[in-house]
């Protein structure tokens, strides 16, 4: 235990001193920074540099019929709802001579009409600060999330899985990468959770093609009223980038994360090494890969004193993003793979998710999008309950939909789409004898529109 202290202890201070060295010499964002390659912060294609600062209310109405509210093991079991979503919020930016201020609000009450589930409430808070200075680049951020179950269905407001796609707020508001902020990412019916992210990132440039960087992380998935398992995670960061044309960067990159369970169970620690690259081209395209051995240490079970196959377990990890735009469309993907914090049914868990995203420009008005995604779940022998090491427990979940979308007037929007999702496990029984395993077929279907103002000027 206090070896766990003292790697929390030397993170924290490791963050307080790249904030430290960063903050003297701050002044306003110039353009769109792509940031390091792997980095917390993903970059959106075509993205312009911030000119005024604005606010932009928002109003959200949406109308879904629910096959699986419940998320039943069998169909047969399940039973069917109407949910409606009432959702408000805004945008604000700020700009001024030593920032930009990013700040996305959201709060949506789901309403059950058959009662098969009880109404409930999504908040959503995400906000970010960037700063800069002559060699110097920094953002802080914080990615803040309440749910009234997994985000994997969610009444019809959409899918998450690497967090591109669906329900803002999880990630997508801040546009951090998905390894930076705590999901869930296995089914489960009526689970509220808090989810955090809160991270500082500063870049040095040490010459017009290199540069070096630091991130820091500290994130929580907690659940009320239930027995799944709590985590918390502190992560750090290092990075070395190379530019060796205006438009291909190489890095180099080590990264530790430190998982704790506040129930007691052990966490561990893992090691990421990782090389990147990434090609640029502002309009049009944005890859970014990274990829390494990702290596970790565990600790002996509480009345154990060997830690089943071994303290220490070597995996691969790989952090991937793929963005291209064209004149009448646009393709998104992303794909994660690393050790995770098990979304509550597992203490640890190597996971893998994917995320794709296609959309075009059916006539001058419809757009039509599609959307697709798959995350898994593995149990780790190390970390697994007694009698049950030898055993994987396993969960596989897959989504995809299609959408077709309008505007109505100069910021509104109108939407009509349909969404399906499977879960399959080899398990019914997770630690702590809490109930899991697989979630029959649900489908969503129905529509939504959203309206909102023209950006309102702050100066």
């Amino acid at each position: 235990m206090a070896s766990r202290h003292t790697h929390y202890l030397i993170l924290a201070m490791a963050a307080a001193c790249g904030l430290t060295i960063a903050v003297p010499a701050l002044q306003a964002q110039q353009g769109s920074n792509p940031g390091p390659v792997g980095g917390v912060a993903q970059y959106n294609v075509g993205e312009l540099p911030p000119e005024r600062s604005f606010v932009i209310p928002r109003l959200s109405f949406q109308e879904v019929w629910d096959s699986n509210p419940g998320y039943s093991a069998t169909s047969s079991s399940g039973q069917g709802d109407e949910v409606t979503s009432i959702s408000g919020g805004f945008t604000l930016q700020a700009v001024n001579r030593n920032s930009l201020f990013s700040l996305f609000d959201s709060t949506t009450g789901l309403i059950y009409d058959r009662q098969t589930q009880p109404n409930a409430v999504v908040q959503q808070l995400n906000v970010t600060e960037k700063l800069s200075l002559r060699r110097w680049n920094l953002l802080i951020g914080e990615n803040f999330s309440y749910l009234p179950n997994s985000a994997f269905g969610l009444g019809g407001l959409g899918f998450t899985g690497a967090g591109t796609t669906g329900l803002p707020g999880i990630g997508a508001g801040t546009g951090f990468n998905p390894y930076v902020t705590p999901t869930q990412t296995i089914e489960s019916p009526n689970v509220s959770q808090i989810s955090s992210a809160t991270v500082v990132q500063a870049q040095y440039a040490v010459n017009p093609t290199s540069s070096v960087n630091f991130s820091g992380t500290v994130g929580f998935l907690h659940f009320l009223g239930n027995d799944l398992l709590n985590s918390r995670n502190v992560t750090a960061r290092f990075g070395y980038d190379k530019s060796f044309t205006a438009k291909d960067t190489i890095s180099f990159s080590y990264m530790a994360s430190i998982l704790d369970y506040p129930s007691g169970l052990p966490g561990f620690t893992s090691h990421y090494v990782q090389v990147g690259y990434r090609r640029l081209l502002k309009q049009r395209l944005f890859l970014s890969l990274s990829a390494g051995p990702a290596i970790s240490q565990f600790s002996p079970q509480v009345g154990q004193t060997t830690v089943p196959g071994g303290a220490i377990s070597v995996d691969w990890s790989t952090f991937s993003t793929l963005s291209y735009v064209t004149r009448n469309g646009s393709v998104s993907a992303q794909y994660t793979h690393g050790i995770s914090g098990g979304s509550g049914y597992l203490p640890g868990a190597s996971s893998d998710q994917l995320s794709v995203s296609l959309t075009r420009q059916a006539s001058r008005v419809w757009m039509v999008g599609f959307s697709g995604g798959y995350a898994r779940n593995s149990s780790l022998e190390q970390t697994s309950p007694a009698g049950m090491a030898a055993t994987t427990t396993i969960f596989n979940t897959w989504f995809g939909g299609a959408s077709v979308s309008r505007p109505v007037g100069h910021y509104s929007n109108l939407r009509f789409f349909y969404n399906a999702s499977r879960q399959t496990g080899n398990t019914t029984m997770c630690v702590g004898g809490i109930s899991c395993g697989p979630v029959a077929l649900t489908q969503t279907a129905g529509m939504s529109f959203t309206w909102a103002t023209r950006p309102l000027p702050l100066d």
